[in-house]
């Protein structure tokens, strides 16, 4: 990483590699053994760690950084991703992310090699790689390994700089959006099998059957102080710009800016939740005239009916809900060229 080279014998690179077996990818422990070879070339010592249940990547981030890990790098998607960043607030370890899910959005948006979920090339590139896995040979031209190695040329070409997160009530940190309403009720409908079958193909049908029929709800939501009041089926806080990997909901989103930027989609019925998409799919969200958007550093969100809650693609909680950002909370190595906007200040000068 710029600025953090070491001499590769005398003091490598202390990581830990954390993983989930099961989150989108079979293949994923065939691949790693490379992972690991490559970032030896490099003077890194990585340990791996494998991750058996919901929320364990949190707890092994922070035994990684109690055993001096200079980077933890979450192998997985956006919820491993959010798991292991938990582990990392405000401490001094870096998050490095290798892009191995079923949505990566915090890679998509920092511009780190990945696969987008949404071309259909993509599955067929991961049936070769689960069947390089089952055959125990490599396939000519492997497409997905590739990328992998790309991503990984990030962790030991890019640089370390600090982002915000986002915090809800309980203490639970989001890295790119909290989802209120449809969102988190498409989320908690999907189950990890379909997306493991479908990727993030897997959305599409529960999202427009949950349009046609989720309604419109009361909310009043307080924005630093600002009240708000309006009838909605969607409120999407971000930290960051692109949502799902290809939506830019948070279009006026910074990861530095010490703010959250929280856009609530009005209107109820089919309708006018292809209105919204239309918007959304081309980067015209601003020019919506049934969407409000805000930055703020603190949310409260009220309903007389409680709303399904998500933070990062994950299922967590139900209205009320407070969220609030906290600046500069968490280092994240990034690739050394990203878009300039989104970042309020040059993040490496």
């Amino acid at each position: 990483m710029d600025g953090e080279n070491q001499d590769r014998n005398e003091n490598p690179m202390q990581a830990e590699l954390i993983y989930n077996p099961s989150g989108g990818q079979a293949v994923i422990r065939h691949e790693l053994d490379n992972v690991v070879a490559f970032l030896g070339r490099y003077g890194w010592s990585v340990d791996l760690r494998e991750t058996s249940k919901p929320l364990e990547a949190t707890q092994l981030a922070r035994q990684a950084v109690g055993r001096g890990a200079r980077v933890v790098i979450a192998a997985g998607g956006d919820g491993t991703v959010n798991e292991v960043a938990n582990g990392l607030v405000n401490t001094d370890a870096a998050l490095g992310v290798l892009p191995l899910g079923t949505t990566n959005s915090w890679a998509l948006q920092m511009g780190i090699p990945s696969l987008n979920p949404m071309f259909p090339g993509t599955q067929a590139v991961r049936m070769i790689a689960a069947l390089e896995g089952k055959i125990a040979h490599t396939l000519p031209a492997n497409y997905y390994r590739k990328v992998l190695l790309d991503a990984v040329r990030v962790l030991v070409e890019g640089r370390t700089v600090a982002v915000d997160t986002g915090e809800l009530c309980g203490g639970r940190h989001f890295l790119m959006w909290a989802g209120i309403g449809l969102d988190a009720a498409v989320v908690d409908s999907i189950s990890p099998k379909e997306k493991k079958a479908l990727g993030s193909w897997a959305y599409v049908l529960p999202t427009l059957e949950s349009a046609h029929r989720y309604p419109g709800t009361d909310v009043c939501l307080n924005l630093d102080g600002k009240v708000v009041k309006v009838s909605t089926p969607l409120i999407v806080v971000s930290n960051i710009q692109v949502y799902g990997g290809v939506m830019a909901i948070g279009a006026r989103a910074c990861v530095d800016d010490a703010r959250l930027d929280v856009c609530i989609f009005k209107g109820k019925g089919f309708f006018t939740f292809v209105q919204h998409a239309v918007k959304v799919l081309s980067h015209r969200v601003l020019q919506d005239p049934n969407v409000e958007y805000y930055q703020c550093c603190e949310i409260v969100v009220e309903s007389p009916h409680s709303l399904p809650v998500h933070v990062d693609g994950e299922p967590f909680t139900r209205t009320p809900v407070a969220i609030h950002t906290v600046p500069s909370s968490l280092r994240v190595i990034v690739p050394k060229v990203m878009p300039a906007n989104l970042f309020q200040s040059s993040p490496f000068s």
